[in-house]
């Protein structure tokens, strides 16, 4: 039984996908199954991968309205780096 999915890629996934599709003489619908069939959650670059995903979707967005919130929210490491940005940007 086949099932058609949509999937939103990235360039550099569809590029990727697309070369190595034609490197193995499959359509892309053949290789990205046998990608799945196959795909580990458990591999270490797998899971590193998709922590960088879900960090990059959970950073806080500043809310320039209420900034005093955004840097309450900051960690003392990083209000002393914007600090000091801030500081460098007032001498040149």
């Amino acid at each position: 039984m086949k099932t058609q999915v949509t999937l939103n890629l990235s360039k550099h996934a569809f590029d990727k996908l697309t070369r190595l599709s034609e490197q193995l003489d499959l359509s892309c619908d053949e290789f990205a199954t046998l990608c799945f069939e196959y795909v580990d959650v458990k591999h270490q670059g797998i899971v590193t991968a998709a922590r960088k995903i879900n960090a990059e979707k959970n950073k806080v967005k500043v809310n320039k309205k209420n900034l005093s919130q955004h840097l309450n929210q900051l960690s003392a490491e990083q209000v002393e780096l914007l600090i000091s940005k801030a500081a460098k940007k007032i001498k040149s």
